[in-house]
């Protein structure tokens, strides 16, 4: 009798061990479904003057968080017809100085986004097809082979109709290219894009900036030097000349890179 009770109390134990491993593994569980996954492509179109990336990457997870993560402004669109790149590394400032808690966070698919400013078709106009079907619009190309760093002049473009058998023109005019400059060697006859063609950055990776973090009515400033290079609105990384930190920050204008004060590094 008392070996059966022994034996009893024995499998009540094992049972609440196994009940509370079972337990403790779906807690483990529930905890790993609470972050939101955010995926980033290669690419992507953008409208509007800001980047979202409810708008940029795909979200799962659960849905009052991946509303947060949605609503996230990861700084300036691009204009139309130009582009931009936004990091991995960019991103997760901005999920900081928005309030989120990266261990919340998981990224996956690229490091590195290239978003592009949409093109919209000019108003009232049609597209013209050829026999098999693909379209054909009028783009502007080179009119002689350009070299990388080049600036484009008038003289350096001219306007042909091309068949687009995938991907999306870039509808600029030639006046629209006018002042930008080569990202790459660029052939007689090749359209000018987003992927040969880029506006002149503001500030130069190794110039002179001056760091700027402002909070409510109080400014600091701090000299710093740029290590990237970049346009208005995009998000580089700047060295504090006197702490020698290296921050990340927004280009305001040509002399200035704004640092957010809730960020995870201050100046």
């Amino acid at each position: 009798m008392k070996m059966f009770r022994r034996r009893q109390v024995l499998w009540t134990l094992l049972l609440t061990l196994l009940g509370s491993l079972a337990l403790g593994s779906f807690m483990v569980q529930a905890g790993e479904q609470e972050k939101v996954v955010i995926e980033l492509p290669e690419s992507v179109n953008v409208e509007g003057p800001d980047l979202l990336l409810g708008e940029i990457a795909t979200l799962t997870g659960p849905e009052e968080l991946v509303s947060q993560v949605a609503a996230i402004n990861a700084g300036a669109a691009p204009l139309s017809g130009n582009s931009r790149r936004l990091t991995k590394a960019q991103i997760e400032v901005r999920l900081r100085q928005g309030g989120l808690d990266l261990k919340r966070i998981e990224f996956q698919g690229a490091q590195t986004v290239q978003v592009y400013g949409a093109v919209p078709l000019p108003t009232g106009s049609t597209v013209v097809k050829t026999e098999a079907g693909f379209p054909i619009y009028d783009v502007v190309v080179a009119a002689v082979d350009l070299p990388r760093g080049h600036v484009i002049s008038p003289s350096d473009v001219t306007l042909e109709s091309q068949e687009f058998r995938s991907g999306q023109p870039d509808l600029r005019t030639i006046e629209d290219f006018v002042g930008l400059r080569t990202s790459r060697h660029v052939l007689s006859g090749s359209p000018l894009t987003s992927l040969n063609v880029e506006a002149i950055p503001i500030i130069e990776r190794g110039a002179s900036v001056t760091i700027l973090v402002q909070t409510g009515s109080l400014v600091v400033t701090a000299p710093g030097i740029a290590r990237g290079s970049g346009g208005l609105g995009e998000v580089i990384a700047v060295e504090n000349t006197l702490s020698r930190q290296t921050v990340m920050g927004e280009i305001i204008d040509a002399q200035t890179v704004q640092v957010n004060v809730r960020g995870l590094h201050t100046p």
